[in-house]
């Protein structure tokens, strides 16, 4: 399995576990997640129940649950690409448990919201649920021109 769907698919199964912590499905969503690693790597089993126990009560307590589950996506993506790569034939259970916890949660759980900023002639390429949008900034007043080689939503349109 190459690198970036790893990672993909990691930061996928992150964003949708730690969007259940301290919803009503959160039991639910924090059992299929054991189950998943009991599966494919029974020896990370109780050091993931361990950790799902504690990141969703920390999300509990927080004054501010969605800051404390986007804190909380990193070392979630971490684990799984960690886990992806040790068991590349669990990629078809993440993307189950993936939709499945994704189609019980909450309405407001269900957005992702993606901050992207292009600074000093940068460009930003980004993606979220497999759509490609680029924007340019520039400095000056100009119109944007895209760089050559590069295509933009109105040219794939």
């Amino acid at each position: 399995m190459e690198a970036q769907w790893i990672e993909t698919l990691a930061m996928v199964g992150a964003t949708t576990i730690v969007a259940a912590m301290a919803t009503d499905m959160w039991s639910s969503a924090r059992d299929r997640t054991v189950e998943l690693f009991r599966h494919h790597s029974p020896d990370r089993q109780a050091d993931i129940e361990t950790q799902l126990k504690a990141n969703a009560a920390l999300v509990a307590r927080a004054g501010d649950a969605e800051r404390a589950r986007e804190a909380l996506v990193g070392p979630w993506q971490l684990e799984l690409e960690d886990f992806l790569t040790r068991h590349p034939d669990a990629d078809k259970d993440l993307s189950a448990l993936a939709a499945e916890i994704r189609a019980a949660l909450p309405a407001a759980q269900q957005q992702w919201v993606q901050h992207n900023t292009a600074r000093d002639h940068g460009i930003n390429n980004a993606v979220q649920h497999g759509t490609q949008h680029n924007h340019y900034h520039y400095m000056d007043d100009r119109s944007p021109r895209t760089p050559a080689g590069l295509a933009t939503d109105e040219s794939q349109g």
